[in-house]
């Protein structure tokens, strides 16, 4: 028992010499010897020099692999769609659906209604008209504006006015709702819009035998061609084959008797094109010293950082940024624009260098404007610097979506040294803690 009771006098002796030096409950802390002894400073850097052999490419997506087709009349350029639909069989069979009687009767086209669907339109655009015109069918996805020009110059094969039919009554009685499916608005000419969920406007236009021959020969083989037109300059896009639910689609009425009949029947059948794509006058200029981004076929720009090696593990970065300066103003309408998407490399191979899934930044770009560009591209710096210092220190340029359009970015590369692309990026040192 003697030796418990010591034990405890000598802890409480302890014990009261510690609080005796460091704790003062109703004191100010003060322990020196115990706080850290550096301080946070915040740095902000532009670095102007370590961007390097940077440079353009062409030829990513053409445009009949994009998702949409320009149409648009700018000053100083106009672009086109055209397309060509897939054959429609000049025979059917004569009992559908038979298992022993294969024979085939010939059809007889009544007419047709084509389908083409508006998925980005300019809002302030009057008397908005969308005209179509037949093409010769050696028409191809290399086919240039100027070799389709001689077909634009005559008359169209019609011509709807988007304009005056989005401003029409909405119709939507029982039988209107059951045939087309939703509320539409028409014309006198029978032009038919329907405004879909996602804002589109979907347009059929009905066409005689005359504007839209069925020729057996060429198994209803056609080709058209859109041009639009408005009471200013007008850019819009037509949605395509690669797009969901929004490519061109002609739907053939016809009739054809049976054999051993003398009554006929009718029917229709669906044709998607072959092909559809876009044209523009004048085309993409070659690519220069400057960095491209954007146009068709679409353009790429690669960018290579030389991280400095005090960047790397010493530092936090609290923000990065890379700055672009444009060469001259996107031309087209003032009212576009389009988003340029920053991706990692992931092994520098040149162009064809494998890029990340997701993205590392995203701007977007006004038409007209030559504000100089800022990116955000804090983590993909921070992965450089911290998780992974042996990765390629390199990212690509590129617009979103590609190919849809003539519309192409030019920057200042690293050869321009007074507008060279620079990262901008505030850090901080590790914060030196004291020791106890």
């Amino acid at each position: 028992m003697r030796r418990v009771v010591g034990g405890l006098l000598v802890a409480a002796a302890g014990i009261g010499a510690w609080t005796g030096c460091t704790e003062q409950i109703i004191a100010p802390g003060d322990c020196p010897d115990f706080c850290p002894n550096g301080q946070i400073v915040l740095h902000d850097t532009i670095f102007t020099t370590i961007i390097e052999r940077d440079s353009a490419y062409r030829g990513y997506v053409q445009a009949y692999q994009s998702d949409a087709a320009s149409a648009a009349v700018v000053p100083g350029v106009e672009s086109r769609p055209f397309f060509k639909l897939d054959p429609m069989p000049p025979r059917v069979r004569s009992v559908p659906g038979s298992a022993t009687d294969t024979s085939t009767v010939p059809i007889f086209a009544d007419s047709s209604r084509l389908r083409v669907t508006i998925t980005s339109k300019d809002t302030s655009a009057t008397n908005l008209h969308l005209k179509f015109y037949a093409l010769p069918l050696t028409v191809d996805t290399v086919s240039t504006f100027a070799d389709l020009d001689p077909y634009f110059s005559g008359p169209a094969l019609d011509s709807v006015n988007v304009s005056d039919l989005r401003s029409r009554p909405l119709i939507g009685d029982t039988a209107t709702v059951r045939i087309w499916g939703d509320t539409i608005q028409t014309d006198s000419a029978g032009h038919v819009l329907i405004v879909r969920s996602d804002s589109a406007f979907v347009i059929f236009t009905s066409l005689d035998t005359l504007k839209a021959p069925f020729n057996p020969a060429d198994s209803g083989r056609l080709a058209f061609g859109v041009r639009v037109a408005a009471d200013s300059a007008v850019s819009i896009a037509l949605g395509t084959n690669e797009s969901v639910n929004s490519g061109p689609v002609m739907e053939w009425f016809y009739h054809y008797t049976p054999k051993d009949s003398v009554n006929a029947k009718s029917d229709s059948s669906l044709r998607a094109p072959s092909f559809d794509t876009f044209a523009f006058d004048p085309p993409s200029a070659p690519l220069d010293s400057n960095l491209t981004v954007g146009g068709v076929p679409s353009a790429r720009s690669l960018i290579r950082v030389n991280i400095p090696p005090f960047l790397h593990d010493s530092i936090d970065v609290v923000r990065a940024t890379v700055v672009l300066v444009p060469v001259a103003p996107v031309p087209g309408v003032a009212s576009d624009s389009f988003r340029i998407l920053v991706r990692a490399v992931l092994a520098d191979l040149g162009a064809k260098s494998p890029l990340a899934l997701e993205p590392s930044g995203l701007a977007v770009v006004h038409v007209g404007s030559t504000d100089t560009l800022r990116i955000e591209i804090t983590d993909l710096v921070r992965a450089w610097t911290v998780f992974d210092t042996t990765a390629a220190t390199a990212f690509f340029l590129g617009q979103l979506p590609e190919a849809t359009s003539f519309t192409e970015i030019r920057f200042y590369s690293s050869r321009a040294p007074a507008f060279r692309p620079a990262l901008h990026v505030t850090y901080i040192k590790r914060f030196p803690f004291g020791q106890p």
